[in-house]
């Protein structure tokens, strides 16, 4: 079922995503690039890797990014809040979802991570 899912491999045992009641619940994506497992160095890139994952596992549960209804964004410094909320933006353009945001500590020196949980139009 998730051969297809182009997201890095899970830090622990829980799978990319999971379909319930009409909703698609998104695992945490962590900025990782999924070809060469490594974090990129500056923030943004970062940042953007953690959401392009975020939609990767979207789309490999049969949606997109506009199917997004919650998100939840964890990082650990404060001061990438307009980083973060650009990149948000940019994701969903049309009609952003909810968001909680928190500053947190990560493991492996992540510095953002995001999940999400979508509509399953497609059930």
């Amino acid at each position: 079922m998730f051969a297809n899912v182009v997201v890095p491999p899970a830090l622990g045992p829980y799978r990319p995503f999971v379909k319930a009641a009409g909703l698609v619940f998104v695992s945490a994506q962590a900025g990782v690039d999924p070809a060469t497992k490594m974090c990129p160095d500056a923030f943004e890139a970062e940042c953007r890797q953690a959401f392009h994952n975020l939609v990767e596992a979207v789309r490999a549960a049969g949606g997109d990014a506009s199917d997004v209804v919650k998100a939840t964004v964890l990082y650990t410094d404060e001061s990438q809040f307009d980083v973060i909320n650009s990149v948000y933006a940019e994701t969903f353009p049309a009609a952003p979802p909810a968001r909680t945001s928190a500053i947190v500590r990560l493991p492996d020196g992540k510095r953002l991570v995001v999940d999400a949980i979508a509509v399953d139009r497609r059930n």
